[in-house]
């Protein structure tokens, strides 16, 4: 055990998914339920890894602040976004300090973005509605050297779903389903 993380069980498990690739796949779910105004509550679905089925029961509330329209009480959708990206990042550094032998003493990711509202309310023509950059800054401090300290860096973007899916863009599909509709 290094860094609070079982390295022989992730060892265990990279072998599990070399012989057998389905063992390696895993599927995620959130229902995202409107309250008001702007929030909502989010749940975790139950997911399932490989062939093991994983029971998930955590929910969030999502809010605006008051400048666009909420009530303050929560983090908004880009904040549980960048926060999501900060994590994947911090799971894939713990991970990779773990299994080099690195023992951590600190390990804070701090991520920033700026979005243009103009796009998302339509306010302007031509404005853009995604976030227009993602910086992050990684703060550590541990046994490793500097140079160890970057290779996991690096490493972990290379190998973080959420900072690849954000970086090379994923397919998006949505359906509508209307309650009471014959």
């Amino acid at each position: 055990m290094r860094n609070g993380i079982p390295a022989a069980g992730l060892s265990e498990l990279a072998h599990e998914i070399r012989d057998d690739p389905k063992q390696g796949i895993a599927s995620y779910g959130v229902a995202v339920r409107w309250l008001s105004g702007t929030r909502a509550q989010v749940s975790t679905m139950p997911m399932t890894v490989g062939a093991h089925r994983v029971s998930r029961d955590f929910s969030w509330m999502i809010d605006e602040p008051r400048q666009l329209g909420g009530a303050n009480h929560a983090p908004n959708p880009q904040e549980v976004l960048l926060s999501g990206l900060g994590a994947c990042l911090m799971v894939g550094f713990a991970v990779g300090a773990t299994v080099m032998g690195v023992q951590l003493s600190r390990l804070e990711i701090e991520v920033r973005s700026t979005l243009d509202l103009a796009g998302f309310l339509d306010a302007r023509k031509g404005a853009p509605v995604p976030m227009t950059a993602i910086e992050y800054t990684v703060r550590v401090d541990g046994d490793g050297t500097a140079e160890q300290y970057e290779q996991l860096r690096r490493q972990a973007e290379a190998h973080s779903p959420n900072a690849m899916s954000l970086l090379r863009g994923v397919p998006l599909a949505g359906r509508l389903s209307i309650a009471g509709a014959a």
